[in-house]
């Protein structure tokens, strides 16, 4: 079965960097805060002089300073002053604020280099620290994840949960306490940003990390693996299914968002990949009121652009809106936004006359017949795991009957680890658990059966990476998956189907 998950899932596009760390680092920006009235005034530094200058004059500096240049060049010269003295501690703390500076990749060689010469404390090997946003803006998140976490088998690990303050400094500093714990790895954090540092402190600490944060980006190699899908994946998997269900042409309209432009990317690459012609790719506003001009745009309904439109409303005037019969280029259509927003851009389809599949065998005569005896293209509608709510055929109508929505987490439609997982979270919260939820359960179930197969003797972290680097799990609360040579997470996710006020699973 994961072989199979494995071979459907299929290999995700390379790295443009050998390393997704160095390539990391090289292209973050940092913003730089402005100075708070009373902050310390930083001593006069020359950059080209730092490793002449004393620990208390480096300290203030970067203290004062903040993120901004040369911070990371400081906290080097802070750190080896710090084991110079032998208070490897503060050295390894050193390290990791250095992770948050304009600078670090200037230094990031020096920093790993350091980090390799101090005393190491003795790992635990059934300690595993959990880096979540346990307070700040996102701390109910982290309360939600948590709870995922505490109901997986933990197979003897013990759960370390250190709280990253939803910020990547949090997230770097967390590491330096999971290090000094003697954690034997890492589970988390969530947010791409707190990843980012999370990753880059980790390796400098040899700490294996499964991280938590939904975006492609892995690093089997230096210790570095992804333990959740991310909405590129999602975006595969539809391509996949188009090409599985023999769906020719395909179009993808999205939300002008991170999330939307990184699915709707990675379908239409996939579906290309696949021999699929990509023949309708377009965008909205998810911040506005109003998303009809941008459907318009998309199904080619700008009177001005369209010359059989433009004469088509010339002879009837406003109510030939109801009867123009649109060109309409792809047999599937995949909408990657939420249910709220997706069920307001499918009622828009069948009002400007896109016949949707809501039936298994549409009537070809009533078809000609309602488009002035042309044949329209009939389209199959695809969303995403932000389609999957309760609510979304009462909110969608009729524009919704028969669509697929592609999620990991087919809830209590699942198997019986689902629906074990399903309730129990209600049990703990009083509500169904989210796809992030099901997810964290079944990556805590990753890392805690990778964690014990560790041996009693040799390198501990070492061997912790290795392990995660070929994990394996035969079911979870979304199924089978693996980690692939990559270090990203393999699975191949549910499909549900809208069938009157329900979702079922399709067949």
């Amino acid at each position: 079965m994961i072989a199979a998950c494995a071979s459907a899932c299929g290999p995700k596009p390379a790295p443009s960097q050998p390393s997704w760390i160095e390539h990391d680092a090289r292209g973050t920006t940092h913003a730089v805060a402005p100075a708070r009235a009373g902050a310390t005034v930083a001593p006069a530094i020359d950059p080209a002089k730092i490793d002449d200058y004393d620990e208390a004059t480096v300290r203030a500096a970067l203290d004062a300073i903040g993120p901004q240049a040369p911070a990371g060049k400081l906290a080097l010269r802070a750190a080896r002053l710090a084991h110079h003295r032998g208070d490897d501690r503060e050295a390894r703390d050193l390290i990791a604020r250095a992770q948050g500076a304009a600078d670090e990749p200037e230094v990031h060689a020096a920093l790993a280099a350091l980090g390799g010469e101090l005393v190491i404390p003795a790992v635990d090997r059934a300690l595993v620290a959990v880096l979540l946003p346990q307070s700040g803006a996102y701390g109910a998140i982290g309360s939600e994840l948590r709870v995922a976490i505490e109901l997986a088998p933990a197979v003897g690990t013990r759960w370390l949960f250190l709280d990253t303050k939803g910020t990547p400094e949090g997230a770097a500093a967390a590491v330096a306490v999971a290090a000094a714990k003697g954690a034997i790895g890492i589970l988390g954090p969530v947010g791409q940003r707190e990843a980012i540092a999370a990753a880059r402190a980790a390796v400098l600490y040899g700490l294996p990390i499964a991280l938590l944060a939904p975006a492609d980006g892995a690093d089997a190699s230096a210790g570095v693996f992804r333990a959740v899908t991310s909405p590129a994946d999602e975006g595969r998997a539809v391509a996949r299914l188009a090409a599985q269900d023999h769906f020719p042409t395909v179009g993808v309209f999205a939300p002008r968002d991170d999330i939307g432009r990184e699915a709707a990317e990675a379908f239409a690459e996939e579906a290309t990949r696949l021999g699929l012609q990509v023949t309708g790719q377009g965008s909205y506003d998810p911040t506005g009121g109003d998303v009809e001009p941008d459907v318009k745009a998309f199904l080619g309904l700008v009177s001005a652009q369209n010359p059989r439109l433009a004469a088509h409303l010339a002879r009837h005037g406003k109510a030939g809106w109801s009867t123009f019969s649109p060109d309409i280029p792809y047999s599937l259509l995949y909408i990657p936004d939420r249910y709220d927003r997706a069920a307001i851009v499918a009622a828009f389809l069948p009002y400007f006359n896109v016949e949707l599949r809501t039936t298994e065998t549409p009537d070809p005569a009533l078809l000609l017949r309602k488009h002035g005896g042309r044949m329209p293209q009939v389209v199959q509608l695809v969303g995403g795991a932000g389609w999957h709510h309760s609510t979304l055929p009462v909110r969608g109508g009729a524009a919704v009957q028969g669509a697929l929505i592609v999620d990991d987490f087919a809830g209590e439609l699942g198997g019986d680890l689902a629906v074990a997982f399903v309730a129990a979270f209600q049990q703990r919260v009083k509500r169904s658990p989210s796809t992030a939820a099901a997810q964290t359960y079944d990556a805590a179930t990753l890392v805690a059966t990778a964690r014990a197969e560790v041996a009693i003797a040799g390198d501990p972290r070492g061997a912790l990476r290795a392990a995660l680097a070929h994990a394996r799990l035969a079911d979870g609360a979304c199924g089978p998956a693996a980690i692939g040579s990559d270090g990203e997470l393999l699975r191949e996710p549910s499909v549900l189907e809208v069938q009157g006020d329900a979702l079922l699973v399709a067949p």
